[in-house]
């Protein structure tokens, strides 16, 4: 029976997410009931609470979606929300959801795990939404002074991969520290509590800690990783329904245009969506790069990345970057989906 509400529960890390889904994957009669875009009128699309997916926030809360598929009567779009990647990986696998907005490492998990999912438009790239950080009142000033103590990361998240970059480029290790693998609250919460030297984490999570006054930022991913945020769409979708993907994407654009043009209004649009203050959220917009091309750098990056979590043991297939790439549909055109 198809559901159509998400669990919220935390899997505990990225092999637990794996395991799910090849186990997902290894029931194929009940995932083929829900997942083939030719049995349903409907394009099923999946956000998270992050203003990284701003744009789409904005789309969805100004019903541009449900407007154009109206008028070119390809069916309703369903909405649906989730903390983080690997439960969108749950759905995908499911046959649940034809697309979702993720972070790289979430989405090169689930296609090691064999999902068969495409990277078809970049949402947003910004190093400085992924970003560790410290106390403030730590005398921490550079990872060098991290050695041998408590640093707490998503195991598996593109915030570990930053960590085991940082550490690198001080000559160090993931074996130079104590690790501890904690979902993004947890983190927070273990900053400001002072059981941790420091946490390694994402937005929203930074600027609900940063408001607080309790913590700063030692380093975001400047130099080291660009927090690339990827659209994916299913295989299916792709193939069989391409316009569908398409208006999403172009209604992703316009809304990467509305908020520049109009950022306060977006801002206050979309504050109870990603669980931030308008102000908060102005803040973080500028940091943001929305619905870049994808360049051979950022493919590139991709690779390291997929390389990265192979080597960690999460994944355990090499994901070949050249087929999940999709650049069929780019370039776009802002304000497209009119």
């Amino acid at each position: 029976m198809q559901r159509t509400n998400i669990s919220s529960r935390w899997f505990g890390g990225a092999c637990q997410a794996v395991l799910f889904l090849f186990l997902a994957l290894s029931a194929p009669s009940c995932a083929s009931r829900t997942s083939d875009p030719a049995t349903t009128t409907a394009v099923r699309l999946s956000l998270q609470p992050i203003p990284a997916y701003a744009p789409l926030w904005v789309a969805k809360r100004r019903g541009w979606l449900e407007e154009v598929f109206q008028e070119k009567h390809l069916g309703k779009v369903k909405w649906f929300v989730m903390r983080d990647g690997p439960l969108q990986n749950e759905a995908l696998a499911a046959g649940l959801i034809d697309m979702a907005l993720m972070a790289d490492t979430p989405a090169l998990i689930g296609r090691s795990a064999g999902l068969r999912t495409r990277l078809i438009g970049l949402a947003a790239t910004s190093p400085q939404s992924l970003a560790i950080l410290v106390p403030k009142d730590s005398p921490t000033a550079t990872m060098r002074d991290l050695r041998d103590k408590k640093i707490a990361v998503t195991k598996g998240s593109f915030c570990h991969h930053l960590l085991a970059l940082a550490l690198a480029r001080e000559g160090m290790t993931i074996a130079d520290i104590q690790f501890l693998n904690m979902p993004g609250p947890e983190i927070n919460t273990s900053l400001q509590s002072g059981e941790i030297a420091a946490g390694v984490t994402w937005e929203p999570y930074i600027s609900q800690l940063l408001v607080t006054g309790t913590a700063r930022v030692l380093m975001d991913g400047s130099g080291l990783k660009k927090g690339h945020e990827l659209i994916v769409a299913t295989s299916d979708l792709v193939e069989r329904r391409p316009e569908v993907a398409r208006l999403v994407l172009e209604a992703y654009s316009r809304g990467g245009a509305f908020i520049r043009e109009h950022p306060e209004e977006a801002a206050k649009l979309i504050a109870e969506d990603v669980n931030l203050t308008p102000e908060q959220i102005l803040a973080t917009l500028s940091n943001l790069n929305f619905s870049p091309p994808i360049l051979p750098e950022d493919i590139q990056e991709l690779d390291s990345t997929q390389r990265f979590l192979h080597e960690l043991g999460v994944n355990k297939r090499v994901v070949d970057i050249t087929a999940f790439v999709d650049t069929a549909f780019q370039p776009l055109k802002e304000g497209a989906a009119k």
